[in-house]
């Protein structure tokens, strides 16, 4: 199955809670952060306009998101930046990240790239996107307790795909772009 992903404009928490279940409104109190209950409302709203109001939302041993239809298990993912939301929907494992590019993603690459790494960054101007493949890789491993640097790899990039690894795994393709003002990530 290919996989879908669709990224919005987080709405005001009184606009999510309007069109929210109950449960999904029982779920979000849990948080005392406005702009995490609008995270949560924002990809829950998505996740049922595109599989309908009875769709079972749940999470994993390690808290990322699953869903179930009447008929099917869908893998998804979801990742939010300060306005927007983005879930990825799939039969299969995937993966999503999303970031501001006018975040300064050099300042912090030792945290994240190793020098290898920090050359391709250079060479093709993907600091952002790079930092969303690494994000990418984690949460596509689904079981945390990752160091960006030393357990999730970067080798090469062509043709809008980084190609990376967790824990020396046979390469994984990232597909990297940029849509507006954010980078997105997608292993899928």
């Amino acid at each position: 199955m290919s996989s879908h992903i669709v990224i919005e404009h987080i709405e005001a928490e009184c606009t999510l809670r309007d069109r929210a279940t109950k449960g999904d409104l029982a779920f979000v109190e849990q948080f005392s952060s406005a702009s995490r209950r609008c995270e949560v409302l924002s990809w829950r709203a998505i996740v049922r306009r595109e599989l309908g109001i009875a769709v079972e939302i749940s999470h994993d041993e390690y808290g990322a998101p699953k869903v179930k239809t009447p008929n099917t298990i869908y893998n998804i993912s979801v990742s939010h930046c300060r306005d927007r939301v983005a879930v990825l929907f799939s039969e299969d494992v995937c993966a999503v990240d999303i970031e501001q590019i006018g975040r300064d993603f050099r300042k912090v690459a030792s945290r994240y790239l190793s020098d290898e790494e920090q050359t391709i960054a250079e060479r093709y101007g993907l600091y952002a996107e790079m930092w969303c493949a690494k994000e990418a890789l984690y949460k596509y491993y689904k079981k945390g307790h990752l160091d960006l640097v030393r357990d999730v790899a970067i080798s090469e990039y062509e043709r809008g795909v980084l190609y990376g690894s967790i824990l020396g795994s046979a390469p994984i393709a990232v597909r990297v772009w940029r849509e507006g003002d954010i980078a997105v990530a997608v292993i899928d």
